[in-house]
């Protein structure tokens, strides 16, 4: 009778053991890689594809191990290895160990990973128990069952914690752990479940068939297991460079503008940061430019055109950038460059006009000769300042001085110059903050029936409380908002603050909103004003949208597809500033308007100009033609009033019938 466990440190050949404990050592390292892998991984497909991998690595670890060790036992009695058993145990350990990682896989929480560990160990077990049916000889064996249980406990047990490990301690050598409780994993169960058996061998020769050369099984062993690892290797190197390609390309994507392929703005910001702290080296100039006639571009021969223009043009800037230099596009049209240690102001202008010139040299598309302009704008640091923000903003001021006077030659920054456009700037950069800080306050400008001087609505005013700089008024600012694509942010936030005050009066009365031409071109737009409607609660019919008819002559067709959509929703349409556009006429012809509303330009001059009076008569008059309300704006004096009030005009709004006021003062 024979105790395999007495074998262990007398009748195994340390070659196959040593084998045996390199295998599991690679193997295991290879399954916690890969296995990190799988944690880390967010794509479903990709993730699959890693934990199978990872399973199939698992389970050759296994199966390898425990075959190495059993073809290295010394025994003096004949015997040998049936190929179905073996084959049948590798097939279960690497198919158990492959569902153990896919569900281990499956979450983020330590209760996939808790039933992953359970298979794994399961597997780990079967794989075991199968393999050592393979072993053929003549004679009995028989099991110890508490042994037997021991070790499928133990196997389990370092499995889930192997797999389990890094969901507890995420930042403590997660895979050099996970390796280090899978080795016990396969050890323990191994070990402790060869003392469980006990073989009993008879006389003769082996039964059942098989191979007694323990030399080519072992060979064929390690040839199966190397070709499975190879593949797990390969996985891990592939997926490493994919993921390494991918995060290039992130941070390529990041940092470059996408069209072009020049830095952006993130990197601008980073390496002007960096050359801004080595000023001791030399001065540096910074140099703002855009291209003139470039909408003309976009608009005649359309935005395809544009976009090669652009990427013709970025590559001629990237051909004549010299050492220390840097350009990129910043949005737009609009790019931003700068030289590190030229000597002055003589240095500077010569960068300025080899990019100038790399800029306006005529383009080639599509058998088309194009041109632009451009206009440059150029600082200095330190000279300047020594502040990034700071230096761009100058230089950006600069530029547009040279857009104002039409200059061809690059334009430096000047303090007293540029301190009107510094100040609108300013603004600018202020204006981004101001919707998160609360700075906007909304009031009310009465709406009056001119008859009874009854209030029959609001037009919603927005107004600007800088911290520092008091009131803004909306003249200055909505400007700044349009052109630096704000107005739709700040529009949308008017909108839904609005229709939440409205909600709230104790007597409803309609509210009419302002929208930008931006907005109406957006076609998310009534679904935003739906919104609005819905999280407030305030009826369709007391909303009213403002539209002007710079907002309408941009795209007509987009804007009556979403003036159509308004009135679907119940809210109505009116026309402001009729009369100041170039199409008014047919433009209310070809819109369902509710209401005109007549520009305050012509009602401040209604009793002093006969032309303003002819005008006010007219509109009044296509309004009742049409039946269609029409309301004077800018009413402010009696005589006003009075003439409205004989030409048929029945509603009007102005400081005539007082100040707007906040929700909170009309409520009180």
């Amino acid at each position: 009778m024979i105790n395999i466990i007495s074998c262990l440190t007398h009748d195994h050949d340390p070659a196959y053991v040593l084998s045996a404990l390199i295998v599991c050592a690679i193997g295991a390292g290879l399954t916690s890689y890969l296995f990190q892998k799988v944690v880390s991984s967010r794509d479903q497909v990709r993730k699959a594809a890693l934990s199978i991998m990872t399973g199939m690595t698992a389970g050759s670890t296994v199966w390898t191990t425990h075959f190495v060790s059993m073809l290295g036992l010394r025994v003096s009695f004949p015997h040998s290895y049936a190929m179905t058993g073996t084959l049948f145990s590798l097939f279960l350990a690497m198919s158990l160990s492959s569902i153990a990682f896919l569900v281990a896989g499956m979450g983020r929480t330590c209760a996939p990973r808790l039933l992953g560990g359970t298979a794994l160990g399961s597997g780990i077990a079967a794989m075991h128990y199968t393999g050592l049916s393979a072993f053929v000889f003549n004679g009995t064996s028989t099991y110890d069952p508490v042994a037997v249980v021991a070790s499928c406990v133990l196997g389990t047990a370092f499995s889930i914690s192997s797999i389990g490990y890094s969901c507890v301690f995420p930042n403590r050598y997660p895979r050099i752990m996970t390796a280090v409780l899978f080795v016990c994993a396969i050890a323990s169960l191994h070990y402790v479940g060869m003392q469980s058996l006990t073989l009993t061998p008879g006389t003769g020769d082996v039964t059942g068939g098989g191979s007694t050369n323990s030399h080519d099984l072992f060979l064929g062993v390690m040839f199966v297991a190397t070709m499975i690892m190879t593949f797990g290797i390969a996985a891990a190197i592939l997926d490493t460079r994919s993921t390494n390609a991918r995060l290039r390309d992130l941070e390529h994507r990041a940092y470059h503008d996408p069209l072009t392929g020049l830095p952006n703005r993130s990197r601008l910001d980073e390496q002007l940061s960096i050359h801004l702290a080595e000023l001791e080296k030399g001065k540096l100039a910074v140099v703002a430019f855009d291209l003139n006639r470039f909408k003309e571009i976009n608009d005649v021969h359309g935005h395809e055109t544009g976009d090669g223009v652009l990427k013709t043009i970025a590559a001629r800037l990237t051909d004549v950038l010299e050492e220390g230099e840097f350009v990129c596009r910043v949005g737009g049209d609009e790019f931003i460059a700068f030289r590190a240690g030229i000597g002055g102001r003589e240095c500077a202008e010569a960068f300025a006009e080899r990019l100038r010139s790399a800029v306006v040299a005529d383009i080639d598309h599509d058998g088309k000769t194009l041109g632009v302009g451009s206009s440059l704008g150029v600082c200095i640091a330190p000279d300047d300042g020594t502040d990034a923000r700071d230096l761009l903003i100058k230089a950006d001021l600069a530029m547009y001085r040279a857009k104002r006077d039409r200059l061809a030659n690059a334009m430096f920054y000047d303090f007293e110059l540029d301190e009107e456009n510094r100040y609108r700037s300013a603004l600018a950069i202020d204006l981004r903050k101001a919707a998160e800080n609360r700075e906007f306050d909304l009031v009310y400008q009465p709406q009056n029936d001119i008859a009874t001087g009854n209030v029959i609505g609001y037009e919603v005013l927005i107004r600007w409380n800088h911290p520092t700089r008091g009131a803004i008024s909306p003249a200055v600012f909505i400007p700044i908002a349009e052109r630096d694509g704000l107005i739709t942010e700040i529009g949308d936030w008017v909108l839904r603050t609005a229709c939440c005050e409205a909600a709230t009066w104790e007597t409803p009365v309609k509210i009419a909103v302002n929208v930008a031409a931006r907005q109406l071109a957006n076609d998310s737009f009534p679904e935003t004003v739906r919104d609005a409607l819905s999280q407030s609660g305030l009826d369709s019919s007391l909303l009213e949208i403002e539209i002007t008819e710079s907002g309408i002559v941009a795209d007509a067709d987009q804007a009556r597809k979403i003036v159509k959509e308004l009135k679907a929703i119940g809210v109505s349409i009116a026309m402001d500033d009729f009369g100041t556009g170039y199409s008014s006429l047919s433009t209310l012809q070809s819109f369902p308007f509710d209401k005109i509303k007549i520009d305050k330009t012509f009602v401040k001059n209604l009793t002093k100009s006969v032309q303003s009076q002819a005008i006010v008569k007219s509109t009044i008059s296509l309004g009742r033609a049409l039946n269609i309300d029409v309301l004077a704006e800018g009413v402010e004096t009696a005589a006003d009033l009075d003439f409205l009030r004989k030409e048929g005009c029945f509603q009007a709004q102005g400081f005539l019938f007082g100040t707007p006021l906040s929700s909170e003062m009309l409520m009180a």
